[in-house]
């Protein structure tokens, strides 16, 4: 084991930012700008640093992982929280991946952003979004993980927004923070619920583990503790929903699509959304002990993976398609989680991020040849005319929708048996009184949802067909200028696109069971294996070629759909925005819909309220102000020169003394 501080790893990308905020700040007055070579090797180098850290300390690490305390942060009367690091199994792939893809992403940058006047103040932005992502990985506490989800949401908006000369870009920008914010408050209230029930320390996640097994070890106010970690899993549950898109925090997401195209791979491939899928996986020791919030989390992931699929098969925009293919693959790996099969869902985190980077670097690489093309009814034919872009993509392709081979079959397929094997009947009963009829039945929770995943294939298989079909077969559709511009991406672009292919091609022989390899089920092993072993899981009584053979099929029939559709039909000419129309534009934007119509009902709640305490403020000051003129003329009216009357009340005041001090005495 290596002696390299912990703090090595994100203090590369923090040094990447400050040096580069510096050039960018320095040079901001100057008509030229900064050196793109200097400013180029320096943001190349800084994460590369970050990666090479991680690989040193993975070899030889212990089983139980390193801790590391930095320093105290917060130190008063009942709340202390110190800044520490775990590196364990579980933090060490995320951050191999997170590390390594967001190296090469900043590699594909130095090509995408050649001669933007902005180029050393994206790459500062690039630095220290890795810099919060890897706080929130390492982190050995939820606040100190939630410093780091903060900061990539930060990043997130500084990065959608990058090109602000852009209204929509600024829209999008200040879409993907609110909403992500509304997220975050359930990580915050997650957090004091457990604080009500363990204070300070239980926010570490060692001490948080060491408390649910002591307390469901022990009867003793076991159902309570039990509904407030339930109602603190499901405020948790909603932070993931907003970093991680899930319904109903997902519209941030296509929106994002707005930025430069770099930006899109690493927030949605290997970095910012997948964040929610490691808050479950960290935290799998008290979500297997809440079934209710794990059924939840599947249902929503079901839910979420179905209705961006389809929303895929509207879209134009190449991007846009990627976008709603992000949403609907997180939904898998939430599918995965709440059947509590965490190394499952971790393990389609990692092949994600190789071949969806590869497909939004690909993407980009088109764009680029095509002058900022998106609407892919203007592409066509590129296999021959950027053979190299295409043979990348075409790889990711098959990776994504599982074709047996590529990463994304061993993990997808994965998932998917999990689903199947999950121990979840819902009982029915309903009484028909006209006829007296009595019928009960149980729903196979498992069969529903492992059905509806595999339909979710089909469609991914369907629109992620019509990507490749429109964008690299038949002739191209676009005006002859643009096609005489036309060229393969430079050698910056292609070498990282190249080697995210290579991974979308091989990630998935980790966790080849068939072949006698299981390094990734076996790793994870120590953070999540004791946690799934407490969830019971029933027989599948089919083998994993059952399911491989059906997740082989659903990948045909999708790419046979396709090709009869889109593979000899004439595309007709694009007219207007790339945006869906009517009934497709309905479904596509439905939770933008859903979300305007609470902002609206939320909004007149407010002017309600608003409008009652304005009422009930100047009904109070003119009852006080009524009785204060009252009082006023009735201690004037004393006042006035009435010589009999004040006698009176002087003598009356005089006996009242006499009288009191006769009572007092006489009790004494």
């Amino acid at each position: 084991m290596t002696n390299l501080p912990l703090w090595f790893i994100p203090l590369f990308p923090l040094i990447g930012c400050i040096v580069l905020g510096a050039i960018a700040l320095i040079s901001s007055g100057s008509k030229k700008g900064p050196s793109e070579g200097i400013v180029g090797a320096l943001s190349v180098l800084f994460p590369a640093l970050a990666f090479v850290s991680v690989v040193l300390l993975s070899f030889n690490m212990p089983e139980g992982g390193i801790r590391s305390t930095l320093c105290n942060w917060i130190d008063i009367p009942m709340f202390n929280v110190d800044i520490g690091f775990l590196f364990d199994s579980l933090s060490r792939i995320m951050l191999l991946f997170v590390t390594g893809i967001g190296t090469l992403i900043a590699m594909y940058s130095l090509g995408y952003m050649h001669g933007d006047r902005g180029f050393a103040r994206f790459f500062a932005y690039i630095n220290l979004f890795l810099f919060s992502m890897i706080v929130l990985v390492l982190s050995d506490s939820l606040l100190f993980t939630f410093l780091g989800w903060e900061g990539v949401g930060l990043c997130s908006y500084l990065l959608i927004g990058f090109w602000n000369h852009d209204v929509n870009n600024c829209k999008a920008a200040n879409k993907a923070f609110i909403v992500n914010r509304v997220g975050d408050i359930g990580f915050l209230l997650g957090m004091l619920l457990l604080m009500t029930i363990g204070g300070s320390n239980i926010l570490n996640y060692d001490a948080l583990n060491a408390f649910i097994n002591m307390i469901m070890g022990s009867a003793e106010n076991a159902n309570i503790v039990v509904l407030i970690l339930s109602i603190a899993g499901i405020c948790f549950f909603i932070g993931c929903t907003g970093k991680s898109a899930q319904i109903p925090l997902l519209t941030w997401l296509p929106d994002a699509m707005a930025g430069p195209t770099p930006v899109s791979a690493l927030i949605h491939a290997a970095t910012m959304v997948t964040s929610g899928v490691y808050l479950l996986a960290r935290l799998s020791t008290m979500f297997v002990h809440l079934t209710a919030v794990l059924h939840i989390i599947v249902i929503i992931g079901m839910l979420t993976a179905f209705w961006a699929a389809v929303a895929g098969l509207f879209q134009n925009d190449i991007k846009k398609v990627l976008a709603y293919s992000t949403v609907s693959q997180l939904g898998y790996m939430f599918m995965a989680s709440g059947a509590a099969a965490f190394d499952a869902s971790i393990f389609h985190v990692f092949t994600h991020a190789f071949f969806k980077a590869a497909l939004f670097l690909g993407a980009g690489a088109v764009i680029h040849s095509l002058a900022g093309e998106q609407d892919m009814r203007k592409m066509g034919g590129l296999l021959k005319k950027t053979p190299v872009t295409a043979c990348v993509m075409i790889f990711a392709f098959l990776a994504i929708i599982g074709i047996p081979g590529f990463s994304g079959f061993w993990s997808k397929d994965l998932i998917l048996e999990r689903l199947y094997m999950m121990d979840w009947v819902v009982p029915v009963e309903f009484t028909i009184p006209l006829f007296n009829l009595h019928y009960s039945f149980e729903i196979l929770m498992n069969q529903v949802v492992y059905v509806v995943g595999l339909l979710t294939a089909v469609i991914t298989a369907v629109y992620m067909s019509r990507l490749i079909i429109l964008t690299f077969f038949g002739s191209y559709r676009g005006s002859k200028e643009s096609e005489a511009h036309i060229h393969e991406a430079p050698a910056t672009m292609l070498i990282p696109m190249v080697i995210l292919a290579f991974g979308a091609v091989f990630a998935g022989y980790f966790w080849a069971d068939s072949m006698g390899i299981k390094y990734f089920e076996e790793s994870l092993a120590p953070v999540v294996g004791a946690a799934q072993a407490v969830i019971h899981h029933s027989e599948a009584h089919v083998g994993a070629a059952v399911f491989a053979g059906l997740g082989t099929l659903a990948a045909l029939l999708g790419m046979g759909i396709a090709w009869a559709k889109y593979g000899k039909a004439r595309i007709p000419a694009a007219k207007g925005s790339s945006a869906p129309q009517g009934k497709m534009a309905t479904w596509t934007f439905f939770w933008d819909y859903v979300h305007g119509v609470v902002i609206t009902v939320v909004n007149a709640i407010a002017w309600v309220v608003d409008s009652c305490v304005d009422k009930l403020v100047q009904f109070a000051q003119w009852l006080v102000g009524g009785i204060a003129e009252i009082l006023g003329d009735g201690a004037a009216s004393f006042q006035v020169r009435k010589v009999r009357l004040q006698i009176a009340l002087s003598i009356a005041g005089v006996a009242a003394l006499v009288i009191v001090v006769l009572l007092t005495g006489g009790l004494i």
